[in-house]
């Protein structure tokens, strides 16, 4: 059930998406299907990212930087050869979570560079690239409050970023399992993480890699821990694009495919997962999953 300071947090969050909806519709006129056509035209691309998916999409130096960015630069050199266009702009455009699905489908971006968690509900708003990561939903917790599993969470409070599937997995599991959850929303993966590190509230679920990261930046890593019960299978991220576009969707995944099977690909994945990286030269340790090992070897097309 939700208390009254989730429901206001819940309605903020609703009430922003529509603002921004309106403006967008009113700031950018309605543009044909075809993406590449767009770019060709602008000479620029408009590319989404996020403050807050360590080490996916995050600002760095001011700039953003990430896995996820590492392969859109990538993406953005594809078009540039493909379309001829050697001074491409490239128009980094802040996002959210919860913000990212109005954004593509207004065509303020061309893609969203920050990595969305695959569920068929978001299919239906916005086309998905090939994935690139795969990671099952965890919950992050203080090691003193003793919480194995989340039948151990029933009746406390637990925190979820809107806008993410996790919202949807959670309420799924207290319902089948009638653990009566307070769920509470933020909007933003730090100050969430926040509230976990100074025990205002039990848990947070995530995806195991968001967990992972925000425990490595975190000055109280010793004192937090990710549970080891898995509340979803891997689930597969990609990009994001626009619906109904096959053109820019074939060209992309065309794209991402020749990056797997490059050297390239292996080191930007170590840079980001097994290297040391900014801003604190941490070292996720993250080994390349056999989901993401299956896909980028196979040769056969990849269905969600």
């Amino acid at each position: 059930m939700f208390n009254k300071s989730s429901l206001s947090k819940a309605s903020t969050i609703a009430a922003s998406l529509l603002l921004l909806a309106s403006q967008i519709c009113q700031a950018h006129p309605i543009h044909s299907n075809n993406t590449l056509e767009k770019i060709a035209k602008t000479k620029s691309i408009s590319l989404g990212y996020q403050d807050d998916a360590f080490p996916f999409s995050y600002l760095d130096a001011q700039r953003p930087a990430g896995y996820s960015i590492d392969i859109c630069n990538k993406i953005v050199d594809a078009v540039k050869t493909k379309l001829k266009i050697k001074d491409l702009k490239v128009h980094w455009i802040k996002s959210s979570t919860a913000s990212q699905f109005v954004l593509i489908k207004n065509h303020v971006t061309d893609v969203m560079c920050i990595p969305a968690f695959y569920s068929e509900l978001r299919h239906q708003q916005a086309e998905f690239s090939l994935p690139y990561f795969f990671s099952r939903t965890r919950f992050v917790t203080r090691k003193n409050n003793h919480t194995d599993t989340i039948e151990d969470l029933a009746g406390h409070s637990i925190l979820v970023k809107s806008g993410t599937i996790y919202v949807e997995q959670i309420h799924n599991i207290n319902r089948v399992n009638d653990l009566n959850l307070n769920i509470e929303l933020d909007n933003n993966n730090n100050v969430a993480f926040n509230d976990i590190e100074s025990g205002e509230l039990p848990a947070l679920v995530s995806s195991t890699v968001f967990l992972k990261g925000m425990i490595a930046l975190s000055a109280k890593a010793e004192e937090l821990e990710i549970s080891d019960e898995a509340l979803s299978p891997p689930i597969p991220a990609g990009l994001l694009l626009p619906l109904n576009d096959s053109e820019f969707k074939n060209f992309l995944d065309s794209t991402m495919q020749s990056l797997f099977s490059s050297k390239d690909f292996t080191a930007i994945y170590q840079r980001w997962f097994q290297s040391p990286i900014p801003p604190k030269a941490i070292n996720l340790n993250i080994p390349m999953s056999t989901d993401l090992k299956a896909l980028i070897t196979s040769t056969s097309p990849y269905v969600y």
